[in-house]
């Protein structure tokens, strides 16, 4: 659905909507995780310094400015779990897509920016409180708010959890990259482990290809090959491949299993290890 940010978010302006990132899944149809990946790819190229200076990986359940007009959400895990973008940024985003899916997006961007100047979407906005109480009442508002959303996150965070312990997250799947930042080491730490396994990827003569994985590997319910927006195949663990890859990569002494940021999966490893110590 569409998120509207108000004057609450420090760098957004109170007129100015801004559009989720799983909303512009649903109008292009591709998937969340890949529209998140094409997102990183426009902050990288246009604001390396501020995307990297964020230190993301430290925040957990709170929205945060990356720059003016962009805005994310960063869940439980400290994860970035939905970026928010303006008019400006999605229009850079969907640049590379086909016509179709361009023209599905502009066409929702004209009805929302038609409903901002009607004041018809989510009813007017606030307006900037100009006398002392005004400001105080406007202050205990978003205070209230703030607290209602926090006892809302309360009761839905521990349901999330044992649903990611159950079955991972879902169809959430993770790039090399992102898994080896999740487990607390880099996609190169990673590959150079994976390939030496021998039973995972398929062997690549040159190495500007991307990897592929075995069909032994994906049978066992550790990654898949998905394809990107480019039309080439990539590589991606799934819940239980990014724990598969977290135990080698503790056995090679790559890392140590607290260094796993992802809670479900840092579980998960902790309790195959003591059971692994148990059997012997």
């Amino acid at each position: 659905m569409f998120e509207m940010t108000t004057l609450s978010i420090p760098g957004v302006l109170p007129d100015r909507p801004l559009m989720s990132s799983k909303e512009i899944s649903k109008l292009t149809g591709k998937r969340h995780s890949d529209i998140l990946r094409d997102i990183r790819s426009v902050l990288n190229e246009l604001y390396a310094d501020d995307y990297h200076n964020a230190k993301l990986r430290y925040e957990k359940n709170q929205l945060l400015t990356i720059v003016e007009g962009i805005v994310v959400n960063i869940d439980y895990r400290g994860m970035e779990g939905e970026y928010m973008l303006d008019r400006k940024h999605t229009d850079v985003l969907i640049t590379g897509y086909s016509l179709k899916y361009r023209a599905a997006v502009i066409e929702r961007w004209h009805e929302l920016e038609m409903s901002v100047s009607s004041g018809a979407l989510y009813g007017a906005y606030p307006s900037i409180p100009e006398t002392f109480s005004e400001a105080l009442r406007l202050a205990a508002d978003l205070e209230e708010q703030r607290a209602d959303l926090e006892r809302k996150l309360s009761v839905a965070r521990p349901k999330a959890i044992l649903m990611d312990t159950i079955c991972g997250t879902a169809d959430e799947l993770y790039g090399l990259n992102e898994a080896g930042r999740i487990l607390g080491t880099s996609g190169a730490v990673l590959g150079a482990l994976m390939d030496s396994l021998g039973d995972v990827y398929v062997k690549r003569k040159y190495t500007t290809l991307n990897r592929q994985f075995l069909k032994i590997f994906i049978d066992r319910g550790y990654g898949k090959n998905v394809v990107i927006g480019n039309g080439r195949n990539q590589a991606k663990f799934t819940f239980k491949g990014l724990c598969f890859a977290a135990v080698k990569l503790i056995a090679a002494g790559k890392i140590t299993a607290s260094a796993i940021e992802y809670e479900p999966c840092r579980e998960h490893v902790e309790r195959e290890m003591k059971e692994s110590k148990r059997l012997h």
